[in-house]
Protein backbone atom coordinates (compact mmCIF):
# COMPACT_ATOMS: atom_id res chain seq x y z
CA UNK A 1 0.00 0.00 0.00
CA UNK A 2 2.77 2.44 0.84
CA UNK A 3 4.45 2.00 -2.52
CA UNK A 4 1.15 2.78 -4.10
CA UNK A 5 0.45 6.11 -2.58
CA UNK A 6 4.14 7.00 -3.26
CA UNK A 7 3.82 6.32 -7.09
CA UNK A 8 0.27 8.14 -6.68
CA UNK A 9 1.76 11.27 -4.99
CA UNK A 10 4.70 10.89 -7.42
CA UNK A 11 2.11 10.78 -10.56
CA UNK A 12 0.12 13.84 -9.20
CA UNK A 13 3.12 16.02 -7.99
CA UNK A 14 4.31 15.48 -12.10
CA UNK A 15 1.19 16.02 -13.75
CA UNK A 16 0.47 19.17 -12.26
CA UNK A 17 1.29 22.67 -14.57
CA UNK A 18 3.50 23.71 -12.50
CA UNK A 19 7.58 23.53 -12.06
CA UNK A 20 8.13 22.33 -7.95
CA UNK A 21 11.94 21.83 -6.76
CA UNK A 22 12.87 21.35 -3.14
CA UNK A 23 16.04 23.10 -1.99
CA UNK A 24 18.33 21.40 1.47
CA UNK A 25 19.51 23.87 3.64
CA UNK A 26 22.92 24.43 1.58
CA UNK A 27 20.61 25.22 -1.32
CA UNK A 28 21.55 22.22 -3.18
CA UNK A 29 18.53 21.14 -5.46
CA UNK A 30 17.49 17.46 -3.77
CA UNK A 31 13.91 17.31 -5.99
CA UNK A 32 13.11 18.57 -9.57
CA UNK A 33 9.24 17.73 -10.97
CA UNK A 34 8.61 17.24 -14.54
CA UNK A 35 6.79 20.23 -14.22
CA UNK A 36 10.17 21.80 -13.88
CA UNK A 37 11.20 19.85 -16.93
CA UNK A 38 8.76 20.99 -18.93
CA UNK A 39 9.04 24.35 -18.16
CA UNK A 40 12.85 25.29 -17.60
CA UNK A 41 14.10 22.14 -20.44
CA UNK A 42 16.74 20.72 -17.60
CA UNK A 43 15.92 17.43 -17.01
CA UNK A 44 16.25 16.21 -13.17
CA UNK A 45 19.29 14.21 -13.63
CA UNK A 46 20.88 17.44 -15.18
CA UNK A 47 19.47 19.42 -11.79
CA UNK A 48 19.41 17.40 -8.41
CA UNK A 49 22.66 17.51 -6.87
CA UNK A 50 23.39 20.51 -8.19
CA UNK A 51 23.11 24.31 -5.73
CA UNK A 52 20.61 26.44 -7.42
CA UNK A 53 23.13 29.18 -7.59
CA UNK A 54 25.29 27.23 -10.37
CA UNK A 55 23.96 29.87 -12.62
CA UNK A 56 21.64 27.50 -15.03
CA UNK A 57 18.33 29.16 -13.88
CA UNK A 58 19.73 32.68 -13.60
CA UNK A 59 16.91 34.15 -12.39
CA UNK A 60 16.25 37.85 -12.20
CA UNK A 61 13.73 40.40 -10.68
CA UNK A 62 11.73 42.88 -12.76
CA UNK A 63 14.90 45.71 -11.95
CA UNK A 64 17.00 42.89 -13.70
CA UNK A 65 18.84 42.14 -10.81
CA UNK A 66 20.43 38.61 -10.39
CA UNK A 67 19.45 37.24 -7.57
CA UNK A 68 20.90 34.44 -7.41
CA UNK A 69 24.23 35.36 -5.18
CA UNK A 70 22.40 37.42 -3.15
CA UNK A 71 18.83 36.50 -0.94
CA UNK A 72 16.95 35.22 -3.51
CA UNK A 73 13.77 33.97 -2.36
CA UNK A 74 14.26 30.82 -1.71
CA UNK A 75 17.44 31.45 0.66
CA UNK A 76 15.10 34.18 2.44
CA UNK A 77 12.43 31.32 3.16
CA UNK A 78 15.33 29.00 4.49
CA UNK A 79 16.90 31.82 6.73
CA UNK A 80 13.34 33.02 8.19
CA UNK A 81 10.90 30.63 7.63
CA UNK A 82 8.43 32.61 5.91
CA UNK A 83 6.73 32.08 2.43
CA UNK A 84 7.37 34.50 -0.68
CA UNK A 85 5.58 34.62 -3.37
CA UNK A 86 7.06 37.30 -6.60
CA UNK A 87 7.41 37.14 -10.56
CA UNK A 88 10.99 36.34 -11.88
CA UNK A 89 12.92 35.78 -14.78
CA UNK A 90 14.71 32.80 -15.22
CA UNK A 91 17.33 31.01 -17.98
CA UNK A 92 15.69 27.91 -19.73
CA UNK A 93 17.93 25.65 -21.36
CA UNK A 94 18.05 27.47 -24.52
CA UNK A 95 19.38 30.45 -22.86
CA UNK A 96 15.31 32.64 -23.33
CA UNK A 97 14.37 34.21 -19.94
CA UNK A 98 10.68 33.14 -19.32
CA UNK A 99 8.72 35.11 -16.83
CA UNK A 100 7.64 32.73 -13.94
CA UNK A 101 5.74 33.31 -10.80
CA UNK A 102 7.63 31.59 -7.79
CA UNK A 103 6.23 30.68 -4.41
CA UNK A 104 8.45 29.56 -1.64
CA UNK A 105 7.47 27.56 1.41
CA UNK A 106 9.71 26.44 3.93
CA UNK A 107 10.21 22.73 5.00
CA UNK A 108 10.58 21.75 8.60
CA UNK A 109 10.75 18.50 10.56
CA UNK A 110 9.78 19.59 14.10
CA UNK A 111 11.41 22.60 14.52
CA UNK A 112 14.71 21.95 12.50
CA UNK A 113 14.35 23.48 8.90
CA UNK A 114 14.89 21.66 6.36
CA UNK A 115 15.42 23.62 3.42
CA UNK A 116 12.71 25.01 1.14
CA UNK A 117 10.16 24.25 -1.44
CA UNK A 118 9.36 26.54 -4.58
CA UNK A 119 6.14 26.16 -6.73
CA UNK A 120 6.70 28.04 -10.19
CA UNK A 121 4.81 28.67 -13.21
CA UNK A 122 4.58 30.20 -16.36
CA UNK A 123 3.46 34.25 -16.68
CA UNK A 124 2.25 36.29 -19.87
CA UNK A 125 5.53 37.69 -21.35
CA UNK A 126 2.58 40.77 -22.44
CA UNK A 127 2.26 41.47 -18.95
CA UNK A 128 5.50 40.60 -17.39
CA UNK A 129 8.32 41.76 -20.19
CA UNK A 130 11.71 40.57 -19.54
CA UNK A 131 13.85 43.67 -18.10
CA UNK A 132 17.48 44.09 -18.96
CA UNK A 133 19.81 42.72 -16.66
CA UNK A 134 21.55 44.72 -14.78
CA UNK A 135 25.77 43.66 -13.86
CA UNK A 136 27.39 42.53 -11.20
CA UNK A 137 29.69 45.30 -9.66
Amino acid sequence: MDIEITELLQKIVDEVPLGIYVLDTERKIVFWSAGAERITGYSREEMVGRHCFEGMLDHIDREGVHLCHDFCPMMATIFDGQSREQPVFLKDRTGQRIPVMVHTEPLFKGQKTLGAIEYFWLLSKCEYPVPEERRHS
